[in-house]
């Protein structure tokens, strides 16, 4: 397959902004994460940067995914079992202590559901 350098940086860049978007992180805690600028950050994942292997290698720490994750731009993005933890988690801030307990009882009921089907 033949493909331009804009294209790769196009696609490199929305792979970096899912993963960020779905670990629910902004582009400056990304970007500290990362030891690069936020506004550098946010060209690459806009594609108008093409970063180097050492920068994709530092964004790849910041979301703790293999450096692969983002070169691979063939393969689908998966979501992670951190992904989900961190849903519930921001799910259940702002809950008192009571409805944080039925919350989890109902996560672990639908779980052992899961695991029985």
């Amino acid at each position: 397959m033949n493909i331009d350098r804009e294209t790769v940086s196009y696609l490199i860049g929305q792979r970096i902004h899912e993963l960020r978007r779905q670990r629910r992180m902004s582009q400056e805690e990304l970007a500290l994460l990362s030891d690069i600028h936020p506004a550098y950050l946010g060209r690459v994942e806009r594609g108008e940067k093409c970063p180097t292997v050492q920068t994709l290698f530092k964004i790849s720490r910041g979301l703790k995914v293999p450096l692969s994750q983002l070169t691979d731009i063939e393969a689908p993005l998966e979501h992670t079992s951190l992904e989900a933890v961190q849903r519930i988690q921001n799910a259940l801030s702002g809950l008192d202590a009571e409805e944080a307990v039925l919350i989890a009882e109902i996560v672990e009921k639908a779980a052992a559901l899961k695991k029985n089907v």
